[in-house]
């Protein structure tokens, strides 16, 4: 997949910030930061999923409301 993006100053400047420490492509910086964004979120995903079967929610499917 490729993605263009646009970056705001301070981004830009966090972006560059770690270049200089680690000496990684943009690229390879993005990627990390994606798979540890990922990886935080991994626990509440677990979380969601034990919550829904102490309720008995596991396999629901979602209710939708329309109103007339």
């Amino acid at each position: 997949m490729q993605l263009i993006i646009q970056l705001d100053a301070e981004t830009v400047r966090q972006l560059d910030a770690i270049q200089e420490h680690t000496n990684q492509e943009p690229t390879l910086v993005i990627q990390q930061g994606i798979s540890l964004y990922y990886q935080q979120l991994q626990p509440h995903r677990e979380f969601y999923i034990e919550t829904k079967k102490q309720y008995g929610l596991v396999g629901s499917s979602p209710v939708s409301i329309s109103s007339n």
